[in-house]
């Protein structure tokens, strides 16, 4: 699979992607691909089992973060979901969100693994 059926995949523009790195399709793939390496969803994951609020949302920022900069926007919309309930004070009610961001997260890294 190249780049670009990576993101038809995953339900994601990569047009936008592209447009951010100007058009430049290796530097989208590097990053994808730098992805997988990224600790930020096992932060977040051992954050739960500690139940330390305060890690979970900066761990669930930072995944906003990237998400939002390779234009995964499903993860993106889930890990804002995430810090806004945290900031309201629903941190128990954040927990099924969490779950959310795994799936999300699982599906991202499937199809990043079937790149060519």
């Amino acid at each position: 699979m190249n780049i670009q059926e990576f993101y038809d995949s995953i339900d994601e523009s990569y047009e936008n992607v592209s447009s951010r790195m100007m058009g430049n399709q290796k530097l989208v793939e590097k990053f994808v691909r730098k992805f997988l390496d990224d600790p930020t969803y096992g932060q977040i994951k051992e954050a739960v089992d500690k139940m330390d609020y305060d890690e979970i949302l900066r761990t669930t920022h930072t995944m906003k973060g990237i998400a939002s900069n390779l234009e995964f926007t499903h993860l993106q919309q889930k890990s804002a979901k995430a810090v806004d309930m945290i900031r309201a004070g629903q941190r128990e009610e954040v927990l099924p969100v969490i779950g959310e961001i795994e799936k999300e997260y699982q599906k991202v890294i499937e199809q990043i693994q079937k790149l060519d």
